[in-house]
């Protein structure tokens, strides 16, 4: 019988990139979780592929797992450009060549003028070794740096163009600096490289990139793999086909030099999930932990230098970044420095005390994994060996939140936070954790050793029917066609912002000084928890005061009073209320703006 080695071969480095593949992002305790990813479109794509570059395709488990133990990164986003005080690339009113938006963009700096910011260019504060040593300190594990955003310019120095740093009147390479720098003090380092280039004539040019890919994406990425310790690359082909840019060419060029390199999944079309690691935008993932992921938000303003922007509160980023270690992913926090190459002040300040919460808390965030328990508006959980740690985000009205029971005997527990008279008892009613409040700490974090390794339990769903599918909603007021209240209900559009796609909020009249929300049904509701997200940035809240009230013996009672909400407010009521109308009125709030309110029944 005569074998075709040919196709002997390809099916093996097949089944390797699949073992590879499944390697992360599949989990036996993920089983009730349905699939993020189509993975039936990424098979079909690999089959079509040179053989040669299956090798190439994704990184190992062993590989990624320094990332996946990380949690927590910092994402800078500078330029020449940071002088105009917009958003890196978005923020220039010109070209944007095979993007959606090409020819639609109104506003934004002239393109002339937002480019020629590198003619003027000096940082001449730019110190690598205090960039690094600041994210230190905030407790980040890795460094994602913008080497070439979506209008092309080069910060190294690169032979393939003159649109780069070595032009500037700083004439120095900051990227060498950069690469230095985390070598000598231990910090890991992606570089972001956008494959797009608004401003380079051959991208410009009408498709195939053939041109544009052979002159200047691959000598460029020759180029970025050169610098020493680079762990990876950060893509932002935004939302591409990888056919544009032969994607697999890309992975073989970097694992060639660093075979252990990860990368994300923005070199190809998002829904296939190519990469390593997937990346929702300024947004929290849901609860995933077949496939590793990475949430990218700003402390302050847009990506990149935003003016002295106000940093968001220390409790916003530990909230989000407690909730995104929970459900299973990291987060990359942006800041932009200063044109001279400085720090914002307020940002360094933030980014320090998040450091400093981390020394104190970061066992329940560093190494851990998502779950046992899914979260919910109540808070979420991580694990590590034997031991669960549960950050109790949300508002307990009533003695004790009260989760499903654990399959396993608790063998001891404790707070990490300094929360007294906690008491924990799991048992068929369920685990029921009651404690005395304190003010001075976010939220308490209780540790629970088990008798058992937590990655044997299967994940446990802690929230009921989601209820707000048929509601009916109504407000005291609208601030316009595009911010009205039933963009809270499913189905709502979404704003694009950014090079992203964001759900629509509702937004009151200026006029009104306690605006409201009415959520209505045919007939009487269960109600265990609630969800409440403000804005669609990470930042301060605008309510110093709000109520939320049921409908009962035809009048309004009120069943929870809080002071803010922020990115993530729950609250968790330990009897279900029972009502046909919920009401939210906002009695002090400036500039208001709800992004989402969901609903949940026991």
């Amino acid at each position: 019988m005569k074998i075709n080695l040919r196709l002997l071969l390809l099916s093996l480095a097949l089944l390797a990139t699949t073992i590879n593949y499944a390697q992360h992002h599949h989990k036996p305790h993920t089983d009730g979780i349905e699939p993020y990813y189509l993975t039936e479109q990424l098979e079909n794509y690999l089959k079509t592929i040179d053989p040669d570059y299956l090798p190439y395709m994704f990184a190992s488990e062993e590989d990624m797992q320094w990332w996946k133990e990380a949690k927590f990164g910092i994402f800078v986003h500078w330029a020449p450009s940071a002088v105009t005080e917009v958003a890196l690339s978005w923020g220039r009113y010109g070209r944007r060549p095979h993007h959606s938006s090409d020819g639609k963009v109104t506003k934004g700096v002239p393109e002339k003028e937002y480019n020629d910011t590198y003619k003027t260019f000096d940082p001449v504060n730019f110190n690598a070794d205090e960039w690094v040593l600041n994210w230190k300190e905030a407790g980040a594990k890795y460094f994602v740096f913008t080497a070439k955003h979506h209008y092309g310019f080069c910060m190294w120095d690169t032979k393939t163009t003159d649109f780069n740093i070595m032009n500037t009147p700083y004439g120095k390479d900051v990227m060498k600096d950069i690469a230095e720098a985390c070598e000598k003090h231990d910090m890991r380092l992606m570089w972001y490289y956008s494959q797009p280039d608004w401003t380079h004539p051959l991208y410009r040019k009408d498709l195939p990139h053939t041109e544009y890919n052979e002159q200047i994406l691959y000598p460029q990425m020759a180029e970025l793999m050169s610098y020493p310790g680079v762990d990876g690359i950060w893509f932002d082909g935004l939302g591409l086909p990888p056919s544009r840019w032969n994607s697999p060419k890309l992975l073989k060029m970097i694992r060639e030099v660093n075979p252990k390199a990860i990368v994300n999944h923005r070199h190809g079309t998002p829904q296939w999930h190519m990469g390593d690691f997937d990346g929702p935008e300024r947004g929290v993932g849901r609860f995933q932990v077949n496939r590793p992921w990475e949430t990218c938000d700003v402390l302050a303003g847009a990506w990149a230098y935003n003016g002295e922007s106000e940093p968001a509160p220390l409790s916003e980023v530990v909230r989000v970044l407690t909730k995104i270690a929970g459900n299973g992913g990291n987060l990359l926090l942006g800041t932009g420095p200063r044109p001279d190459g400085s720090v914002v002040d307020k940002h360094a300040t933030r980014l320090i005390e998040t450091g400093a919460y981390l020394k104190k808390y970061g066992e329940s965030i560093y190494a851990t994994q998502g779950g046992p328990y899914i979260s919910g508006p109540w808070g979420s959980a991580t694990y590590r060996d034997n031991k669960v740690y549960l950050h109790l985000m949300g508002h307990q009205e009533g003695p004790s939140i009260v989760l499903p029971q654990l399959p396993a005997k608790v063998k001891s527990y404790k707070a990490l936070t300094q929360h007294q008279g906690l008491k924990v008892k799991n048992n068929k009613d369920g685990l029921m954790i009651s404690y005395q409040s304190n003010e001075k700490e976010i939220f308490p974090i209780v540790e629970l050793t088990l008798d058992c390794d937590v990655a044997e339990i299967q994940a446990i769903k802690t929230i009921g029917e989601l209820i707000i599918d048929n509601a009916s909603i109504s407000s005291s007021s609208d601030k316009s066609d595009g911010f009205i209240a039933q963009n809270l209900l499913p189905g709502a559009g979404e704003d694009f912002s950014e090079g992203i796609r964001i759900k629509k909020s509702w937004r009151p009249d200026a006029s009104d000084a306690n605006p409201e929300l009415i959520y209505s049904w045919d007939k009487t509701q269960t109600i265990q928890q609630i969800f409440i997200k403000e804005g669609r940035r990470l930042r301060k809240s605008d309510v110093r005061e709000f109520e939320i009230q049921v409908w009962n013996n035809d009048k309004w009672d009120m069943v929870y009073q809080g002071k803010d909400i922020g990115s993530f407010c729950g609250v968790y009521f330990n009897e279900a209320l029972s009502s046909n109308k919920l009401r939210f009125v906002f009695k002090e709030q400036q500039n208001l703006e709800i992004n989402k309110i969901l609903v949940y029944t026991e």
